[in-house]
C-alpha cells in the first residue's frame, strides 16, 4: 500500500543507484520518502546479501558526528567495536575521527544504510558531504531522505524527487486505508476525499483511517478535518498539541503515556494514524501532522509549551528510564536544552552507561559539549565501553584527575569483568574504609571471591548488602544481589534454594526494567540445569540471544559457554569446533577467567573421548594455558582443578606416586573447598575405588554414580563437580537418612481404613530415582480381617481393617520386591477397638502410634 504509484519513481531510483552514487530521495513532508526508502533497501538488500542499517538524521541545529555516531550505533557489534576506538578522544576531534571509522567500517561489513530526515538548513551540506565521505569508495549503499536537501558541490550524489500522487492512486490510498465497504457505507464524494489529500500519500491514510473510525462507531465522517477529526477526544486532541511543540520526530512510546491525561489518549492518536510506528516501542509524529496542527500560540507561547514538554519528558525518563531503554535517542536530545534541569545528563548518562549504550553515551558527550561547553564524566564512557564487552578501552580514558571513591569502584568492576580478580581485590581494598558498608562494595567483593572460589566469607556480605540496599530503598541493587545469593547457593550445591533466588530476581529484574538482570539470571538458571543433570538447551541458547538483544556480549560468551556443556555429550555434536570459538569471544571481550574456563574444558573433553597418548598431547597444552590464566586472574578454585585434571590425565603425573596430589590439595585449602580435597584423596586411592563417605555426604548419589574409572586407570570426575563446592548435607551423619521406612496412618471412615506409605530418606536412591514394584502384605495377629491381604503398589496402599472383638488388635505389614521376591522390610502396628457394632470406634494409643519395623535389607 506504500507504494501506491511509485513504480517509475523506484525504476528510475534503481537505475540510478547503477552508477555507484548515494541517493538522495526528496520529496515535501508526507510524500512517503520513508516508506519508499524502506522498500527500496529492502530490495537491494535481498538482491545483495546485504544487512539493513536504519538512522534518522539528529535533529536541527546538531551535527554531523552526532548522526554519524548513531549509525555506528545502529550497526550492531561491529558498530560498537568501532566506536571504541572513540572512547579515549576529546569531543573536538570526534567530528573528523568518526568519517573515517565510518569508512573503515563499511569497508569491512558492506550493508544497505538509510539515513532518513536529513535537514534542510545549512547542516545538511555538512551532513551530507560527511555521509559522502564516509562511504566513498565502499561496496555499500547508502540512501538519504530529505524535503530539499541539495547535494554539496562537487558530490557524486544522485537526485529522486517524488512528486504527489494522481487522484486515482490517491483514492485507492484512501480506499485500502479504508476499507473499500467502509468508503462505500460512507455516502460522502469520493471526490471530496482525494481532495482533502492533496496527492500526499500519509495524509490519504489518515483521511482513510478517518473514515473506518468514523464508520465503525456509527459516525458520519462529513466533513473530513485535518490533521483530527472533531470528535476526536480532549486528551488526544491536547496531547497531539503538546507533541507538535516539540522539535522531535520521534518518542519512546511509554514516556508518551506520562504526557497524556489519560491512557487512551497515545491509542487514539495511533488509531487515526497521527502517531505511527518507528520502531519497535517508538512512535513517529509526522512533520505534516505537525504542520497542520491549529495552535494558535504565540511565539512565546510556544516556546513555553516547548520548555514545558521537554521538562516533563525529561521527568517522565528520570522516573521510568526502562521506558526508552531500547530508542534512547528522543530522551538524550534533550540534553543541553534550557528548560531541561544540568542534573538530568549526568542521571541519563549513568543509566546508559549501566547498559552498555555507548554510541547514546558518545552522542549525548557531544551534545553537552556543543550546547553547554561542559562533557559528562570519563567514568560513565569507561562504564559503556565495559558493558558493551571492551573492558580493555578503559585504560585509554585521559589521566589527570584525582580518582574519586566512585570511580575507583568502577575500575574494581571492570578488574571483575575482565577476571582480573587481584586486581579488583586491590580496588576494593584502595577505598577508603567508610565505603566499605556501601552495598555495592559489599556486591562486587562478594561476586570477586566467588570467581576466586573463596565462599566464606561470601554469605555475610551479601546479607549486609541486601540490608543496605533496602535501607536506601535501592530495588535494583536488591535484585542484584538476590541473584548473587543465587549464584552463592549454586555454587554450594544447593539449588533449591538457588532456583528459588534465581526465580526471584529474574522476577524483580524484569518488574523493574533491569533486561541485562533477567539475561544473566536465565544463564544462571540454565547453568542450575546443568548440576541437576537435566540440561535446558533450549534455556541456555534463549539466554545467549536475550544477552545479544542487550548489547551484552560478555553475557552471550557465557551463556554460550554452558550451551556447549550440556550439548557436549550429545551425539554428533561438533564441540571440536565450539570449544575454540568460545575461546576466541571470551578473548574478544577481554574476560580471562572465561578464557580460562573454556581452556579447561574443552581440554577435559579432548582427554576424555581420547585415550590416546595423542589425545593426551592436544589436551596438555590447553590445561597448561588455561593453569597460566587461572594464576593471572587469581582463580584458585579453577587452579585446583585444573592441576587435579592434568594429572589425572598425565600418566607420568599419575597419583600417588609423586607430590602432586598435597600441591593440589594445598590450592584446594586455600579456599576451604573440602569438597575438592575430597576429589584429590578419591584420585589417591586405589583404582576402582568408590566415593568416599564424604562425598557421599556432600553430592547427589546421581552425580557420583557417574564417577568412573577409564580402561588405563584415570579417575573421569562429573563436570558438574566443579561447578559446586557443596558443604555436608544437614542429614550427611543421619543414618535415617539412608534408609527407607513404612509410614501407617490409620484413616477415618467406616470401616476402618489403613493406609500403608514409603518414606524414603534423603540419601536413599528412592528419593531420587524412580521405586521397583513392591508388595504389601497384611497379616492379621488377633481377631479381626484385613482387605485386600496384598496389594501392588511404588507409592504405598491402602487397607479395609474389619475387627471381630473390641480390645487390642494387632497386624504385620511386609514388603517385598515383586521382582526378586526379596522381602524388604516388615512391620506390626496396633490398633485399640474400643466398641464393636455398625461403626467401631477405635483409637491408637500413642506408644502404638510407631510403627515397629524390622532392619531394611537394603541401605545406600
Amino acid at each position: 500500500m506504500e507504494l501506491v504509484g511509485r513504480a517509475r519513481e523506484l525504476a528510475g531510483a534503481r537505475e540510478q543507484l547503477a552508477g555507484g552514487c548515494p541517493l538522495v530521495v526528496t520529496g515535501e513532508p508526507g510524500m512517503g520518502k520513508s516508506a519508499f526508502l524502506g522498500v527500496l533497501a529492502r530490495q537491494l538488500a535481498e538482491e545483495r546479501g546485504l544487512p539493513v542499517f536504519r538512522v534518522r538524521a539528529a535533529d536541527f541545529g546538531l551535527r554531523s558526528d552526532v548522526t554519524l555516531l548513531r549509525l555506528l550505533g545502529a550497526c550492531g557489534e561491529a558498530g560498537a567495536r568501532a566506536l571504541g576506538d572513540l572512547v579515549g578522544q576529546a569531543p573536538a576531534t570526534v567530528p573528523d575521527t568518526v568519517v573515517h571509522i565510518c569508512r573503515q567500517l563499511f569497508l569491512a561489513y558492506p550493508a544497505v544504510v538509510v539515513v532518513d530526515g536529513v535537514p534542510t538548513d545549512s547542516a545538511a551540506n555538512d551532513l551530507l558531504a560527511d555521509l559522502v565521505s564516509a562511504f566513498s569508495r565502499t561496496s555499500s549503499v547508502l540512501l538519504m531522505g530529505s524535503t530539499d536537501a541539495r547535494p554539496p558541490q562537487g558530490a557524486p550524489v544522485a537526485l529522486c524527487h517524488l512528486r504527489p500522487l494522481d487522484r486515482t492512486d490517491s483514492a485507492t490510498l484512501v480506499g485500502e486505508a479504508a476499507g473499500h465497504p467502509a468508503l462505500t457505507s460512507a455516502g460522502e464524494s469520493l471526490d471530496g476525499l482525494v481532495e482533502a489529500t492533496r496527492g500526499l500519500p500519509l495524509l490519504a491514510r489518515i483521511v482513510g483511517a478517518q473514515v473506518a473510525v468514523a464508520v465503525s462507531s456509527g459516525r458520519p465522517p462529513t466533513p473530513v478535518r485535518l490533521p483530527a477529526p472533531a470528535w476526536m477526544a480532549d486528551e488526544a486532541r491536547k496531547l497531539l498539541e503538546t507533541l507538535s511543540a516539540l522539535d522531535t520526530e520521534e518518542f519512546p512510546a511509554e514516556l508518551l503515556d506520562t504526557l497524556a491525561q489519560r491512557p487512551g489518549a497515545v491509542h487514539e492518536l495511533c488509531r487515526y494514524e497521527l502517531l505511527q510506528p518507528a520502531g519497535e516501542g517508538v512512535l513517529r509524529l509526522p512533520p505534516v501532522i505537525r504542520s497542520l496542527v491549529d495552535r494558535n500560540w504565540s511565539d512565546a507561547e510556544l516556546r513555553d509549551r516547548s520548555a514545558d514538554a521537554e521538562r516533563a519528558l525529561a521527568a517522565a525518563a528520570e522516573a521510568n528510564p526502562a521506558a526508552y531503554g531500547g530508542h534512547p535517542a528522543a530522551v538524550v536530545d534533550l540534553v543541553g536544552r534550557p528548560a531541561v534541569p544540568d542534573v538530568f545528563a549526568d542521571s541519563l548518562a549513568h543509566h546508559l552507561a549501566r547498559h552498555g549504550r555507548l554510541a547514546e553515551v558518545l552522542v549525548l558527550r557531544q551534545l553537552l559539549w556543543v550546547r553547554t561547553g561542559r562533557v559528562t564524566p570519563d567514568a560513565h564512557l569507561a562504564v559503556a565501553a565495559r558493558e558493551s564487552g571492551q573492558p580493555e578501552r578503559v585504560p585509554a580514558l585521559p589521566a589527570g584527575r584525582p580518582a574519586d571513591d566512585e570511580g575507583v569502584l568502577e575500575q574494581a568492576v571492570t578488574a571483575h569483568h575482565m577476571g582480573r580478580l587481584r586486581d579488583a581485590d586491590a580496588h576494593l581494598s584502595a577505598l577508603p574504609s567508610g565505603r566499605g558498608a556501601d552495598p555495592w562494595v559489599l556486591l562486587t567483593r562478594a561476586a570477586v571471591l566467588c570467581d576466586r572460589g573463596d565462599l566464606r566469607a561470601v554469605g555475610p556480605l551479601l546479607r549486609r548488602a541486601v540490608e543496605a540496599h533496602q535501607v536506601r530503598g535501592d530495588r535494583r541493587g536488591e535484585a542484584w544481589t538476590v541473584f548473587q545469593y543465587g549464584r552463592l547457593c549454586l555454587l554450594r550445591g544447593e539449588v533449591e534454594d538457588a532456583e528459588k533466588l534465581l526465580h526471584s530476581a529474574r522476577e524483580e529484574f524484569h518488574t523493574h526494567g533491569e533486561s541485562r538482570g533477567v539475561a544473566w539470571a536465565a544463564t544462571e538458571l540454565g547453568r542450575l540445569s546443568l548440576q541437576l543433570g537435566t540440561a535446558d538447551i533450549e534455556g541456555l541458547y534463549d539466554a545467549r540471544l536475550l544477552h545479544e538483544v542487550e548489547g551484552d556480549p560478555r553475557g552471550a560468551v557465557w551463556a554460550h559457554l554452558w550451551w556447549i556443556l550440556a550439548m557436549t555429550d550429545a551425539p554428533g555434536f561438533l564441540w571440536e569446533h565450539e570449544f575454540p570459538a568460545v575461546t576466541n569471544r571470551f578473548r574478544e571481550v577481554g574476560d580471562r577467567l572465561g578464557e580460562a574456563w573454556a581452556l579447561h574444558h574443552h581440554a577435559l573433553a579432548l582427554g576424555r573421548t581420547s585415550g590416546t597418548a595423542d589425545g593426551r598431547s592436544e589436551a596438555d597444552p590447553l590445561f597448561d594455558e588455561a593453569l597460566r590464566l587461572f594464576e593471572v586472574t587469581d582463580c584458585v578454585h579453577g587452579t585446583a582443578w585444573t592441576l587435579l585434571e592434568r594429572a589425572l590425565h598425565d600418566p607420568a603425573r599419575r597419583f600417588p606416586q609423586h607430590r602432586w596430589a598435597g600441591d593440589i590439595r594445598h590450592w584446594f585449602g586455600l579456599v576451604g573447598d573440602e569438597a575438592g580435597e575430597a576429589w584429590v584423596e578419591l584420585a589417591e586411592s586405589a583404582t576402582g575405588s568408590e566415593p568416599s563417605y564424604e562425598l557421599a555426604a556432600r553430592y547427589p548419589a546421581d552425580l557420583l554414580d557417574a564417577v568412573e574409572w577409564a580402561p588405563n586407570g584415570n579417575l573421569r570426575i562429573p563436570r558438574a563437580a566443579r561447578y559446586t563446592q557443596p558443604e555436608p548435607r544437614a542429614d550427611a551423619h543421619d543414618p535415617e537418612a539412608s534408609r527407607s521406612r513404612v509410614r501407617v496412618t490409620l484413616l477415618d471412615g467406616t470401616p476402618t481404613r489403613i493406609a500403608l506409605e514409603i518414606v524414603s530418606g534423603a540419601r536413599h536412591p528412592w528419593s531420587t530415582d524412580q521405586r521397583p514394584a513392591l508388595t504389601a502384605r497384611a497379616v492379621p495377629l488377633t481377631l479381626a480381617e484385613v482387605e485386600p491381604l496384598h496389594a501392588i503398589s511404588t507409592e504405598g496402599a491402602e487397607f479395609r481393617f474389619v475387627p471381630r472383638l473390641p480390645g487390642r488388635h494387632r497386624i504385620r505389614f511386609t514388603i517385598t520386591d515383586q521382582a526378586t521376591g526379596t522381602v524388604l522390610q516388615q512391620v506390626e502396628t496396633e490398633i485399640d477397638v474400643w466398641t464393636i457394632g455398625p461403626a467401631p470406634r477405635t483409637a491408637v494409643p500413642e506408644e502404638a502410634r510407631r510403627a515397629t519395623a524390622a532392619e531394611p535389607v537394603w541401605r545406600a
